[in-house]
């Protein structure tokens, strides 16, 4: 059997849950389409193996842990294809201690390892500002959520581990030549990348030497690494903000200069002009989602920033990771600004509701936007959970379903029993083993559904209930008049005797 003890240290996760991911063909921009599954249920030993050992499905684990903290973090370039050994020089270059991994379908997985559990929303704003470095900004980030609500059915998102198949898989890590690195050079890999303790962890990466001081950290990386090609109108620009914002004396002479020094080559005199000219005309705000600002973002510290984006009004809150716990009725998780947060359906699909719940929970009142755009961005979310499959199934017990049976059962079998069926005015169920049948009124059962304080079901829904499992309505002559009454089949009854504890000598009981 493969030694899973080195590689199941490292990708250690959630312990209650995690994914599973079967090939099914591949689409047409390169990527692997499959069948993704969350499995409540811890991951065995054996699953690790299989994943060792190429056994389909591959095995995913949930980073984020019941406490809400994480030994290892991804950033998830979903790119194809992707310069892989490009990648690596440049983290090298910005000295990130992130390990490449190839991705099932040619991306990259860029982990980031520590020795000792660290909070997972300290994992997420390293890696972030670790994308926006790369310019990789926008890309996903695991642990998806900062914290989980695992009492209330809630797991968080599975990452595919690499090295299914081990050495002979497609799922590997790369190394400073851009080669593939066996699962013992991963080990390697991971010895010289892992972060010491809590109490040793690096910041994320500091701001830069740049002349772009005190402002986004978007421009201060693309002032060091160069503005992309086709970009340079857009960065002078956004520089234009800046400037204007720092220096608001002199800022065209500045604009003039930081044109020549930092674009390649320079923007000629008449579209410096025009750029300067549209600048001048009012206090415009960044363009944070257009290129090439948009690649190196970095928005949780930007605002921090004398000069960033805190002082350009209130933005519209951070929603992601929408999950669904399909109970009856379902429950819904969503991070809102790193923040995990239950709610109902209405609180989900009614604006103003959900406002009030984040008012309420997290001390938010986001923005209201118009219908249409909550709307757009509703299903968005619906979207990416359907397509990461963050549904999970609730045990039957939780159902309304599920519950109404266990009230019926409890009705039909613990109430004390009519001995015989004109008993069944006192509202008791009388029990005809000759038939092998349970006869009840329907308004004796309706009293002792609402002593539980359960209304999930009205009358007719009852009744279907009731028909599914072979019951039916009859009428009965009790005491000289007519009832309307239900017959059932017999629930099981406990046939052994309960196992009793044996009483240790000297005990007081």
């Amino acid at each position: 059997m493969v030694d899973i003890a080195r590689f199941k240290q490292i990708f250690e996760g959630l312990d209650i849950a995690y994914g599973t991911y079967r090939i099914e063909k591949s689409r047409g921009d390169g990527k692997q389409a499959g069948k993704a599954v969350v499995v409540r249920h811890p991951p065995t030993d054996n699953l690790w193996a299989d994943h060792l050992n190429g056994v389909e499905p591959s095995l995913g684990i949930i980073p984020i842990r019941a406490n809400n903290t994480c030994i290892w973090g991804c950033i998830d370039i979903d790119q194809y294809p992707l310069d892989h050994t490009g990648l690596v020089k440049k983290i090298a270059e910005l000295k990130l201690p992130l390990v490449v991994c190839r991705s099932k379908s040619g991306g990259a997985h860029c982990f980031l390892f520590t020795k000792e559990p660290i909070p997972a929303r300290d994992m997420q704003k390293y890696l972030k500002a670790c994308a926006a470095l790369l310019g990789e900004a926008g890309r996903e980030i695991f642990p998806k959520q900062s914290e989980i609500l695992v009492d209330r059915g809630d797991t968080g998102n599975f990452l595919n581990l690499p090295y299914f198949c081990g050495d002979q898989g497609t799922r590997y890590g790369i190394k400073a030549d851009g080669s593939a690195a066996t699962l013992e050079e991963f080990y390697e890999l991971y010895k010289r990348n892992v972060q010491g303790s809590p109490l040793d962890f690096p910041e994320a990466p500091k701001e830069a030497e740049s002349p772009i001081k005190d402002g986004p950290p978007c421009l201060q990386a693309l002032c060091n690494q160069g503005f992309p090609e086709g970009t340079r109108n857009n960065g002078l620009f956004a520089i234009g903000v800046y400037l204007k914002k720092a220096f608001p004396v002199g800022w065209e002479d500045k604009l003039m200069e930081y044109n020549v020094k930092y674009m390649t080559p320079s923007l000629g005199m008449k579209e410096l002009e025009l750029i300067t000219k549209q600048a001048s005309k009012k206090d415009y705000r960044y363009k944070c989602k257009d290129a090439p600002l948009n690649s190196f973002c970095n928005s949780g510290l930007c605002r921090t920033r004398k000069y960033g984006i805190g002082g350009d009004g209130p933005d519209a809150p951070s929603l992601s990771s929408l999950s669904k716990y399909a109970s009856e009725p379902p429950l819904w998780f969503l991070d809102i600004n790193g923040s995990r947060i239950e709610l109902e359906t209405d609180s989900l699909f009614i604006q103003t509701a959900f406002q009030k719940a984040c008012v309420e929970k997290i001390n938010l009142l986001p923005p209201t936007l118009r219908k249409a755009d909550w709307e757009l961005l509703l299903n968005a979310l619906l979207k990416e959970m359907v397509e990461t499959e963050q549904i999970t199934e609730a045990s039957e017990d939780t159902s309304v379903s599920g519950k109404f049976m266990d009230l019926l059962e409890e009705f039909c079998t613990h109430m004390q029993q009519a001995l015989d069926r004109d008993e069944m005015l006192l509202g008791r169920p009388w029990i005809n083993d000759d038939e092998a049948k349970t006869y009840f009124r329907m308004k004796d059962l309706e009293a002792h559904l609402k002593r539980n304080n359960f209304i999930g079901l009205s009358a007719p829904k009852i009744a279907q209930r009731l028909r599914d499992i072979g019951g039916e309505p009859i009428p009965l002559f009790l005491k000289g008049r007519t009832a309307r009454c239900w017959r059932i089949p017999n629930f099981i009854k406990q046939s052994a005797p309960f196992a009793t504890p044996e009483m240790r000598e000297g005990s007081p009981f």
